[in-house]
């Protein structure tokens, strides 16, 4: 495996997209301090589908077009619009399996490893307003978000919860 190229002398606007999904990251852990909600240790963003395989927090970008969020794509846009980005912010947490005796979890089980993925699902919800601002002093908002939240079926020992959010990038 290769060492990631170094980054550090590449022109500031052409960070534009990485600073962006860095400062996701620290939005997303200010939400939840404010909550008094734990997350997951393991805490990263990527392109493309993550590996759900720990317990962790995840921002994937999924896409980026240019204009407005919702526009439509068969629109022709000026070159000159803001461009927009399509990510998922995804908190994996441990569920409830099946025990090393076969038999399925119990149903009060199951409802204690939704306990905190109903929390998540609230949470990040209730926090999209922070994801539309465009001053570090919170003070100006941005042009608005698209944001949907889903729960796929758990897999490996983990629930999902997934936050779509479509927002401009600052």
């Amino acid at each position: 495996m290769s060492l990631p190229v170094n980054i550090n002398e590449v022109s500031d606007d052409a960070l534009n997209l990485k600073n962006m999904l860095d400062t996701l990251l620290v939005k997303v852990n200010e939400v939840y301090q404010t909550y008094n909600v734990p997350l997951p240790d393991r805490q990263y963003w990527t392109m493309g589908l993550p590996i759900i395989d720990s317990a962790q927090l995840v921002i994937t970008f999924n896409q980026m077009y240019l204009g407005m969020p919702g526009d439509q794509a068969m629109i022709p846009q000026r070159a000159t619009q803001p461009r927009t980005v399509s990510v998922t912010i995804s908190i994996a947490r441990p569920f409830a399996v099946v025990g090393v005796n076969g038999r399925p979890p119990s149903a009060s089980k199951i409802q204690e490893s939704s306990a905190l993925s109903a929390i998540d699902a609230w949470v990040l919800m209730e926090s999209i307003w922070k994801y539309d601002v465009w001053d570090d002093s919170g003070a100006a908002y941005g042009p608005g978000v698209i944001a949907t939240l889903n729960t796929p079926e758990p897999q490996g020992g983990f629930q999902v919860v997934n936050l779509d959010l479509t927002m401009v990038v600052p």
